[in-house]
C-alpha cells in the first residue's frame, strides 16, 4: 500500500511540474495574442462554416473577412477595397484560387481542426477560436514531448528542459500556435511516436493501439501527413539496425512491421476516401494552385526545384546560425547518449518526426513554407538538447565526486 502511494504522489510531482510549464507556455502564447489569418486558414474557416450548415458564398465572405482583418502579406488599402476584391476573385493578396475546386479539395477533408474550432469560434469569433485550439494542441503537445522525454531514460529536469525546449522552438512558436492545424497535428504525431516507443521497449499492445490511435487523429487533422509520417517511423526502425548496439532487439523488427502495415492501411485509406496526393500536391505547386494547366511531368520539375532550394539553403545558412547551433547541439546530445550507451531504442522514436519534416520539405520544397512544413524537425533537436543536458551534469557529478573519492581513499606513506 506504502509502494502504491509512493508511485502516486512521485507520478503527482512530476505531472505537476510538467503541468506547470505547459501552463506557463499558454499564458507566455495569451500575452502575445493571436498571429494572421494565412491562405490556409481561410480554407479552414469556410470548413468550419460550412460544417455548421452556413451557405457557401457566406461561408466565404466570412472567411475572406478575417482575412482582410489581419492578412498575413500587409495590404495598404481599405478593409471594405480588400473584401470586395477579394471575394470577387481579383486579389489583391488572396482570392484569385482559394474557391478552385482542385485546391478546395486539398482542403476539405481536413475537418478536425475547424470542427473542434467551431464551439470556440461562436464564444470568441473564428479568428480567436482557432486560434485557442492551435495553442491547446501544441501545449498538448509539449506535454507529450515530455512523455516522449521520460521514455528516452530522462528523469524530471532534462524532461522539463525537453519540454521547454520545445516550446521555444519554431515548432511551437510561430508555428504551432499559428492559425493551422499545424499544432494538433503534430500533437497527434507525438501520440504515434509514444506508442512506437512502447512498441520499441517490447509492449506491443499498447504501443501497436497508441500508433493506431494517433494515425487516426493525423487524419482527422491533416491527412496529408499519415504516409509520411508512417515511412518516417519504418525508416528510424530500419536505421537502428544499422547499429550494433540494437540489432539484438527483436521489438524493433516489430516496429518495422507495425509501420509497414501503417503504410500499407494509410495509402488504402486515401484511396478508398479520394484524397488528394502527391500527384495533386506536385500540380498544386507547378500550376501556382491550379491557376494555370496542369504540367506534363511534375516530377522533373520537382528535382530542379529541389535543386533552387537546396542553394537558397546553403546560401541562408549564415543568417540562421543560431538556428544551426541549436540543431547541431540537439544531434550532439544523441552523439553522446549513444557512446555512453544511455540511448534506448525507445529514445529514437522522436526522431521520426524530425525525419518526417525532412521528407515534407523534400516532397514540398517551397522555400518560403519550408520552415512551418519542417517545423517537426525540433523535435527530435529537444530531445537531443534534453540528452545532452543529462550527459553534461552526470560528468559534472563524476568530476565533483572523483577528488573527494581519491581525499577518502588515501595513500600510505
Amino acid at each position: 500500500m506504502t509502494d502504491h502511494v509512493s508511485v502516486w504522489k512521485y507520478r503527482l510531482q512530476h505531472g505537476s511540474a510538467h503541468a506547470g510549464l505547459a501552463l506557463l507556455f499558454i499564458l507566455a502564447v495569451m500575452l502575445m495574442g493571436p498571429g494572421v489569418v494565412w491562405g490556409d486558414t481561410v480554407q479552414y474557416i469556410r470548413i468550419a462554416d460550412q460544417l455548421q450548415g452556413i451557405p457557401s458564398d457566406q461561408a466565404w465572405l466570412h472567411a475572406f473577412t478575417e482575412f482582410c482583418k489581419n492578412p498575413s502579406v500587409p495590404y495598404k488599402g481599405t478593409l471594405e477595397n480588400c473584401i470586395t476584391k477579394t471575394v470577387a476573385g481579383r486579389g489583391p493578396v488572396i482570392g484569385w484560387v482559394d474557391r478552385n475546386p482542385q485546391y478546395q479539395a486539398i482542403f476539405t477533408p481536413r475537418v478536425g481542426f475547424p470542427l473542434l474550432s467551431i464551439p470556440f469560434m461562436r464564444l470568441l469569433g473564428e479568428r480567436e477560436g482557432m486560434w485557442l485550439v492551435a495553442v491547446a494542441g501544441t501545449a498538448i503537445a509539449g506535454l507529450l514531448m515530455a512523455r516522449l522525454a521520460r521514455m528516452a531514460g530522462l528523469n524530471l529536469v532534462p524532461s522539463l528542459l525537453v519540454q521547454a525546449a520545445f516550446y521555444a522552438l519554431p515548432a511551437s512558436i510561430p508555428h504551432g500556435v499559428a492559425l493551422l492545424a499545424e499544432g494538433p497535428t503534430l500533437a497527434s504525431a507525438l501520440v504515434m511516436a509514444i506508442g512506437m516507443a512502447h512498441v520499441l521497449r517490447g509492449s506491443r499492445g499498447r504501443g501497436t493501439a497508441l500508433l493506431v490511435l494517433g494515425l487516426g487523429l493525423v487524419f482527422f487533422f491533416k491527412y496529408s501527413s499519415a504516409v509520411l509520417l508512417c515511412l518516417s517511423f519504418l525508416l528510424v526502425c530500419v536505421g537502428l539496425l544499422i547499429f550494433k548496439t540494437y540489432r539484438r532487439y527483436s521489438q524493433i523488427r516489430l516496429g518495422i512491421v507495425i509501420a509497414t502495415v501503417l503504410i500499407v492501411t494509410s495509402l488504402a485509406v486515401n484511396g478508398l476516401f479520394g484524397f488528394p496526393g502527391l500527384n495533386e500536391s506536385l500540380q498544386d505547386t507547378f500550376t501556382d494552385h491550379f491557376r494555370h494547366p496542369p504540367v506534363d511531368d511534375p516530377f522533373s520539375l520537382l528535382i530542379v526545384l529541389e535543386g533552387d532550394f537546396l542553394w537558397r539553403f546553403l546560401m541562408d545558412l549564415p543568417a540562421n546560425a543560431a538556428y544551426l547551433l541549436v540543431f547541431v547541439v540537439g544531434v550532439w546530445g544523441y552523439v553522446r547518449a549513444m557512446r555512453e550507451k544511455l540511448l534506448p531504442p525507445a529514445g529514437w522514436a522522436g526522431v521520426a518526426l524530425s525525419l518526417y519534416g525532412i521528407l515534407s520539405v523534400v516532397g514540398h520544397p517551397v522555400y518560403t513554407q519550408a520552415e512551418r512544413l519542417g517545423s517537426s524537425l525540433w523535435v527530435g533537436v529537444a530531445i537531443g538538447i534534453g540528452l545532452l543536458a543529462r550527459s553534461v551534469t552526470d560528468r559534472v557529478r563524476q568530476r565533483k565526486r572523483s577528488p573527494q573519492h581519491l581525499a577518502g581513499s588515501g595513500s600510505p606513506i
